[in-house]
């Protein structure tokens, strides 16, 4: 009778004790009595007993789990089992093979990349055929259309491949590069990302939102391997100090579509405009549990009256937190900011419909979150609709979120390449430009908004075709994919602040 399987806990990964539940799959049967055991689970005598008389088999094994198992534990491998230093695709070629299920969640760092060289054992000399860049099925958002517009501009085939096309795609073709939105497209334990490695072909991931929420989910150190492009440089360091290898500042940048905009909405003529939601898709759902502490929240709202920021990193140290990733932390920071924001773009609201003249185009909530008379617009399509109401509008006024300390919005690019004009924020993202620009559209606090509206009516369209201008030589998807090339190739920029951009 089979040995029941002990309760063998170890450390993952990420550094999380984990109790081993027993199972294993079969990846591949053979007509041979060869077999390869890839991860031995909690009870190796037990495994022994479900394999058939005269099982010849070798066994690879994580070193970080093996350093963690007792000599009882090491004494229940059969003797006759032979351990492999490292995963050899082609001794997998003939025999049957088991995975332990549980391993590539406890150390995906070493498992992943033996599952790929399982998926693709020969990596092909595939001739290229043109540069070809790989993108997510799942890239969505507004940053989509601009990249692909991007990269073709700059002669690049863009293939659109989901996780069943990638290994076909990999098996005929050879990419330059594969750039992800968010992690999208990655899975969480960096099996995708291991193929792509196997492959040869880089990974660029861009966090146009705040990136420890987009690491959240992830739940290997591989991440740190990937070339990491933030739209917000504060990011840098945090990122560097949590183990990130190449961190690059890499802004937003304006749409193509939106340089070809004309007023279209007569209504909105004279008016000043808002563009956003209440809250992001899912809220609720991702800061499930979270509080904040009531005393905190008031020590934010006054820093909001006075013009300041309780962005991210004021939460991060008012909390005292100390590693932002792994773990719930990062949300916890979050909330604060996410809810500050919130805070933040009702006073703006509140603030610019003191002019009389108002428009919001949101969701229905913002009739009940903020109490003062505006025009209220419903969403619209971003590509389709929104070039015409920043033409139509007199100014739009923007409002960052805390959650990027340093950050930017799409409006800060596509505003202007419509020929609108825009009123934000003073935050320290505008740096990228040049401050004679920035000086006469930015207000420190809400109650700013309406004398800065008064005031822009002198040089308004001074202002708009010198924005204009210099968004389309410096400030589009274009620009953004050649930096990306230069860093992909070792070349060039080091992300840092106050860089000059392509």
């Amino acid at each position: 009778m089979a040995q029941s399987p002990s309760r063998l806990r170890v450390t993952d990964e990420l550094g999380a004790a984990k109790t081993l539940a027993p199972g294993h799959e079969i990846v591949s049967r053979a007509e041979s009595p060869d077999w390869l055991v890839l991860g031995l689970g909690p009870a190796p005598q037990a495994l022994a007993a479900t394999l058939p008389p005269g099982a010849r088999v070798r066994y690879l094994e994580c070193p970080a789990f093996l350093a963690q198992t007792d000599a009882a534990w090491r004494a229940a491998i059969p003797a006759g089992w032979t351990p492999l230093a490292s995963f050899d695709p082609a001794l997998a070629a003939h025999a049957n093979i088991l995975l332990y299920r549980q391993a590539g969640t406890l150390f995906p760092r070493f498992w992943s990349p033996v599952r790929a060289a399982l998926l693709l054992p020969v990596v092909p000399d595939a001739p290229r055929r043109g540069e070809i860049a790989l993108l997510p099925r799942d890239t969505g958002g507004l940053v989509a259309p601009g990249l692909t517009a991007g990269f073709e501009a700059e002669g690049f085939s863009v293939r659109v491949v989901d996780r069943a096309g990638l290994l076909d795609t990999l098996e005929r073709e050879r990419p330059a590069l594969f750039f992800s939105v968010n992690f999208t497209g990655l899975d969480r334990h960096g099996e995708v990302q291991a193929l792509l490695a196997r492959a040869g072909v880089p990974v660029v991931v861009w966090c146009v939102d705040n990136p420890f929420h987009c690491l959240s989910g992830v739940k290997t150190t591989a991440w740190r391997d990937v070339v990491l492009c933030v739209t917000d440089d504060w990011f840098v360091e945090p990122l560097k100090r949590h183990g990130a290898r190449a961190v690059h500042h890499l802004p937003l940048a304006a749409d193509p579509a939106f340089f070809r905009a004309t007023p279209d909405r007569p209504e909105l003529a004279g008016k000043l405009l808002f563009v956003g939601r209440s809250a992001f898709p899912d809220k609720a759902l991702f800061f499930s549990g979270l509080r904040l502490d009531p005393a905190l929240w008031d020590e934010a709202m006054a820093l909001l009256s006075r013009g300041e920021r309780p962005d991210f990193g004021w939460w991060e140290k008012r909390l005292g937190v100390a590693s932002l990733w792994p773990g719930r932390d990062a949300r916890r920071v979050g909330y604060g900011a996410e809810e500050s924001g919130q805070a933040w773009r009702r006073l703006v609201i509140r603030e610019a419909a003191r002019t009389g003249k108002l428009a919001v185009c949101g969701d229905a909530a913002w009739r009940k979150l903020v109490e003062a008379p505006f025009a209220w617009l419903p969403p619209v399509p971003y590509r389709e609709a929104l070039p015409g109401l920043y033409a139509s509008a007199r100014a739009v006024v923007g409002a960052v979120s805390p959650l990027l300390p340093h950050g930017l919005t799409q409006r800060h690019f596509d505003v202007w390449a419509a020929g609108g004009c825009l009123l934000t924020d003073h935050t320290p993202g505008l740096d990228i430009f040049p401050s004679e620009l920035t000086k006469p559209i930015a207000y420190r606090t809400a109650r700013d908004i309406p004398d800065l509206a008064k005031r822009l009516s002198h040089d308004a369209e001074d202002l708009k075709t010198a924005w204009r201008e210099l968004i389309a030589t410096r400030h589009t998807y274009r620009h953004r994919i050649r930096s990306v090339l230069e860093w992909v190739a070792g070349e060039g920029g080091r992300g840092n602040r106050g860089e000059t951009f392509l």
